[in-house]
């Protein structure tokens, strides 16, 4: 990660300055994007308006998150809605406030990083103005968490986005480089989100008999896969893919890009969810 990353979370925070107060009486529920009022408790509603009406917006409306809200911003009513979820969670005002900053990181970094994408699995319209790039290791237990509910973004979004898949195999999980190696090969046979889906359904079983019980399972032709699996360009291509994480700053797994922006926000689908549809806000022309 640029060293500057934490700086400049330091000075998103710094903005969000005490500038006055709402009532919860003034406050529209309805343009408050990604809440449900009504699994909000009074006192949470009451603590959730009081931060709109402390915090400052981030981009576009000039103000409180409560006054550019009635303005019908769709930045501020993003965050508005990260506030409410934020504070259905018990989180406390500081984390409240790093979280808005990190979303405008998310958003609007300093700089748009370049990912070669090409000759990688992918799901989705390869012509999407939306691309998210995921790096993750199929031992990680977050990537694990998270894989069978991606499926739902393509529910969600439909053609407007598309999710390329990245090999990072992190060195604390002793089986990241072999299944790695099995979901390359797979790949070359056209099967990459089969085993994908098997093998973090499975990931604490990983040892060669699994994987090739799982390429048997997903239909390979198991002496492809076995081939392929020794073929030192496989490895290459994973060595290709772990550096151009290191280079454009994935510390840890799973990590997502939207559209070359690195996501600094929780691993959590509902928020990284928020991020797409607020890309997908800013190439159509609702966030400039």
């Amino acid at each position: 990660m640029p060293n500057h990353r934490l700086l400049t979370l330091v000075t998103m925070a710094g903005l969000l300055l005490l500038a006055g107060t709402a009532t919860a009486a003034e406050l529209d529920w309805k343009k408050v994007v990604g809440v449900q009022p009504n699994k909000l408790s009074a006192k949470q509603k009451s603590r959730a308006v009081k931060l709109l009406g402390q915090l400052n917006n981030t981009r576009g409306c000039q103000g409180t998150l409560a006054q550019c809200v009635a303005k019908n911003d769709m930045t501020a009513r993003r965050h508005a809605g990260f506030v409410a979820r934020m504070v259905r969670k018990n989180k406390t005002d500081d984390e409240i406030k790093q979280g808005i900053a990190q979303r405008h990181e998310s958003a609007f970094p300093e700089e748009i990083l370049p990912i070669d994408v090409s000759d990688h699995p992918y799901k989705g319209n390869p012509k999407a103005k939306v691309v998210i790039v995921e790096f993750a290791c199929f031992q990680c237990p977050f990537c694990a968490h998270l894989a069978p509910q991606l499926k739902q973004f393509h529910k969600r979004f439909g053609d407007k986005i598309v999710h390329y898949f990245k090999f990072f195999p992190v060195r604390s999980h002793k089986r990241g480089v072999a299944s790695s190696l099995a979901g390359v090969s797979a790949y070359r046979q056209g099967k990459f989100w089969p085993l994908h889906d098997l093998m973090f359904a499975n990931r604490a079983d990983l040892d060669d008999d699994d994987l090739l019980a799982y390429a048997k399972k997903v239909g390979l032709d198991v002496a492809k896969f076995q081939s392929k699996l020794k073929d030192s360009t496989t490895m290459r291509y994973i060595e290709k893919d772990k550096l151009e994480g290191m280079r454009v700053g994935v510390e840890g797994t799973p990590s997502f890009f939207i559209n070359g922006k690195l996501y600094t926000g929780a691993n959590d689908l509902q928020e990284i969810a928020d991020r797409i549809a607020e890309e997908i806000d800013i190439v159509e022309g609702r966030i400039k």
